[in-house]
């Protein structure tokens, strides 16, 4: 299964839900937001929310600076 993630090609072994992907790529869930095919994800539907061939899938990590 192909899914484009963060607009590269992401080739899956196998289906898997948001919240797997997510642990596949060391990421914490609580400090993402998830887009797939522009639809913003609620945090609570990662486990629920299975990925399907050709979706868009966008993680954005917010991160705080300046001084």
């Amino acid at each position: 299964m192909e899914i484009i993630l963060n607009g590269e090609k992401e080739v899956l072994s196998e289906e898997k839900t948001v919240l797997q992907l997510l642990a596949g790529l060391e990421l914490n869930p609580e400090v993402v937001t998830i887009n797939i095919n522009g639809n913003v994800v609620p945090k609570g539907e990662y486990a629920a929310i299975k990925l399907t061939n050709g979706d868009e899938v966008d993680v954005l990590m917010f991160m705080g600076g300046g001084y």
